[in-house]
């Protein structure tokens, strides 16, 4: 009876462990072949953009004409949908994948202001460049950098568990949560009135001023800096 009881046991843990997998995204990369399919999967018109990915660089940028170009495997292109001028891209994996290089989703706006701005990936990149919103803006990566050159802004939050967080240029009027567990903050050419500062394991540089673990000023004005880091360094130029 014992060993019957151990068998059902085994098999159970087995179906448990099976499920599990089902459920998440096992990643196998060659980075020498060339990505899939390289296609255009939108060209409609929005003024809010919400994308939530699975594996996939995100990138979003001022341009000509609104474009949505995805690169990477055929099983994993994003699905879009649009209503009330708010544009929808989602992408779902699970199971194993073979990438041959980073997919990418590549988002151009010919209007350089937007309603509001919401980009999430599992793994992957965040890039936004040349780019203003009405609302705060969220941009969320569990294993990516994420790269800001010339954005505008009310506030945001913006978050990564694995990778630096480069920001140059940013406008804003109440304020930035930013942080990474493992990784560097570097800032420049910023309108911060404040800053709240904190790092377990680097240094702080404020325009000079530097600490090893907390850095506060002005931190109950209106346009706060909240920024911290886990391990790695903050620099505020």
């Amino acid at each position: 009876m014992k060993n019957i009881s151990k068998k059902f046991a085994l098999i159970f843990m087995l179906l448990s462990l099976v499920l599990t997998l089902s459920a998440c995204s096992i990643i196998i990369s060659n980075s020498n072949n060339k990505p899939e399919i390289k296609t255009t999967i939108s060209n409609q018109g929005f003024n809010q953009l919400k994308v939530s990915a699975a594996i996939t660089d995100i990138s979003v940028k001022y341009g000509d004409k609104y474009n949505v170009e995805y690169e990477g495997p055929k099983n994993l292109k994003p699905t879009v949908s649009r209503k009330n001028g708010s544009l929808t891209i989602k992408q779902s994996a699970s199971g194993i994948h073979r990438i041959n290089g980073d997919p990418t989703i590549t988002i151009t706006v010919p209007k350089h202001l937007l309603k509001s701005l919401n980009l999430s990936t599992d793994d992957g990149d965040i890039e936004v460049e040349n780019i203003a919103t009405t609302n705060p803006i969220s941009l969320n990566t569990d294993d990516g950098d994420i790269d800001i050159n010339n954005l505008k802004s009310p506030s945001g939050k913006i978050d990564t568990s694995d990778g630096d967080i480069t920001i140059n240029k940013l406008n804003s009027k109440n304020g930035f949560k930013i942080n990474t567990d493992d990784g560097d903050i570097h800032i420049s050419t910023s309108n911060f009135s404040g800053y709240n500062l904190n790092v377990d394991d680097g240094d702080i540089k404020v325009k000079g001023d530097s600490s090893s673990d907390t850095f506060t000023q002005n931190k109950n004005s209106a346009n706060v800096l909240t920024a911290s880091t886990q391990d790695g360094d903050i620099k505020i130029k």
